[in-house]
């Protein structure tokens, strides 16, 4: 239950080793999940294109969208910045290079208005 914590909470800083590992295990439990889920609705209801599949899908997607929002913002927390700018991620173009940024830019170093560095931990 840890792991929920850690990414659904915007408060403090991430670096980018962790924001990576969470992006990925947020990834991989979204993906199985949903292909699970997905799987058994197909089953049960016969149609692979059903309400059912589809609410499923839309559940799982938002719910890991909201962890990658959640997480972005402590990203950006990390770098001296404001979680606003993770809106940047829902624009077409644009979002790509923001997302290369986050996984690329280094935290500031030190305490900032966000919390401690994390890499000091």
């Amino acid at each position: 239950m840890s792991m929920l914590k850690e990414i659904y909470v915007t408060e403090g800083r991430l670096n980018r080793l962790a924001y990576l590992k969470y992006m990925i295990i947020l990834a991989l439990i979204a993906g199985l999940s949903t292909f699970v889920t997905s799987s058994m609705a197909t089953f049960l209801t016969g149609d692979p294109n059903g309400f059912l599949v589809k609410a499923i899908t839309m559940i799982w997607a938002v719910a890991a969208g909201a962890g990658n929002f959640m997480l972005m913002i402590r990203r950006l927390h990390d770098l001296g910045k404001s979680g606003w700018f993770s809106i940047l991620a829902v624009v077409p173009v644009v979002g790509i290079f923001f997302s290369i940024y986050l996984f690329c830019a280094a935290g500031q170093v030190g305490y900032n208005k966000y919390g401690a560095d994390p890499l000091e931990n």
